[in-house]
């Protein structure tokens, strides 16, 4: 893998591109609890329901992974976009759930991991060391809470190497 990019979006997404073109965003300022408050709890969520002042919250995160697959023939370059889309808060607010997008994308995917993790296996693993019918299981099971999930694969045109790489991304 030779890039790496994730991005992961909310309702606050706007606010943040906005402070980042004003230049409110740098390291010098650090974290200031004024723009970045608590999370608020299921409770504080559901009095802002109830007052009309929150009445719907989405989650979406997107996932692009560049790189080469290697053979004998010959090297492909691809690129790989996985993209979820979680359910929303008027969703989960209709489901039962006192909970928010973030939250219960948080638990389920997590509760997922722990309901197929191989009982017989100890140590840590990356997702992706995981075998095939046991990440299979677990995609299953997150799509089945309501998670939508998105792969595109897109083989990417190559760049000789003798070419001249300047303003490429």
């Amino acid at each position: 893998m030779r890039d790496l990019d994730v991005k992961i979006g909310g309702n606050e997404i706007d606010r943040l591109r906005r402070w980042h073109k004003q230049g409110k965003l740098s390291k010098s300022h650090g974290l200031q609890k004024s723009r970045f408050p608590d999370t608020s709890s299921p409770r504080k969520i559901a009095a802002l329901i109830r007052q009309g002042i929150l009445q719907n919250a989405r989650f979406a995160a997107a996932i692009i992974v560049r790189g080469i697959k290697r053979s004998d023939k010959e090297d492909v370059h691809l690129s790989i976009r996985s993209d979820v889309l979680f359910p929303s808060l008027y969703t989960i607010r209709k489901q039962g759930r006192f909970t928010t997008p973030v939250a219960f994308a948080t638990s389920h995917v997590a509760a997922q991991f722990v309901k197929h993790f191989p009982r017989e296996e100890s140590g840590v693993f990356a997702p992706e060391t995981l075998p095939a019918e046991i990440r299979r299981a677990i995609l299953s099971g997150v799509r089945s809470q309501g998670l939508r999930i998105a792969h595109k694969i897109t083989i990417l045109k190559q760049v000789a190497d003798d070419e001249d790489d300047e303003g490429e991304i």
